[in-house]
């Protein structure tokens, strides 16, 4: 069975408010796909519909044919998601909390692989604190670090990038593209748009709920007559020079 999450006409309103509108699209196995928007724009609303925790009004979310909104439980066991916010105990240590992820999901790891990724992501000096304690950054990585151990079969990282030092991004980047080299579909969400255009394979960009624009970074330069992906997107969403204007004034 190919590895695969499927939005099907997805719509999701809050407080009568249309945040997501008739949203389609497939991100297959092998494939790293990057979801970008503004804030607001529907990215997060998107994202926890893999897993369940937000359910769409109409429409259908797939993973590796597990009707998420029917079988939350199911979809959640094989997806790592990684939220924009920071969802974690923060009265445990690193290990800890490692363990008792591992353990939630019945997984089984050598305490060699447990302790290698400590050592990769540069924990090892944090290991007498609890998480409480540590920095923003630090508590990604220990979020990262249980979605390294777990070996999902379908990655969902929202805002993967925020908060990381440049080494443990370039770690990001290569774990993210191996897994998608094995297999592994992947979607994530950054604000970093080299990021973005140096490790996807296909962008989306939303806009207001809507898809306004998707294809290979080169094919939407093309499109858009652009030098970078960062022009497509203020082309797309809106940007205008008169905002460069209103800053300039500011120091006039």
């Amino acid at each position: 069975m190919e590895s695969k999450i499927i939005y099907n006409g997805v719509w999701k309103s809050f407080d009568e408010k249309p945040v997501v509108k008739n949203v389609s699209f497939e991100v297959s196995g092998g494939e790293v796909v990057v979801l970008l928007g503004p804030n607001g724009s529907g990215k997060s609303t998107l994202f926890k519909m893999t897993i369940g925790v937000v359910k769409p009004d109409k429409g259908k979310v797939f993973v590796n044919n597990i009707d998420v909104a029917e079988n939350p439980l199911e979809a959640r066991k094989i997806v790592g998601f990684m939220p924009e916010e920071i969802v974690i105990y923060e009265s445990l240590k690193i290990e800890e909390y490692l363990s008792f992820i591992l353990s939630i999901y019945g997984i089984k790891v050598s305490e060699d692989k447990v302790n290698s990724i400590i050592r990769l992501l540069g924990l090892s000096e944090h290991l007498d604190k609890f998480i409480g304690d540590l920095s923003y950054g630090t508590k990604r990585k220990v979020l990262l670090a249980s979605l390294m151990l777990r070996e999902p079969k379908a990655l969902v990282l929202d805002e993967v990038f925020t908060g990381l030092d440049p080494v443990a991004a370039k770690i990001v980047k290569t774990w993210i593209r191996e897994a998608a080299d094995a297999g592994v579909p992947v979607l994530i969400s950054t604000h970093v748009l080299p990021i973005a255009e140096a490790i996807a394979d296909r962008v989306l960009i939303i806009n207001r709920g809507e898809i306004v624009a998707e294809g290979k970074p080169g094919e939407l330069k093309e499109i858009f007559g652009a030098k970078e992906l960062e022009e497509v997107f203020l082309k797309v969403t809106g940007y205008s020079p008169e905002y460069e204007d209103v800053i300039r004034a500011l120091y006039r």
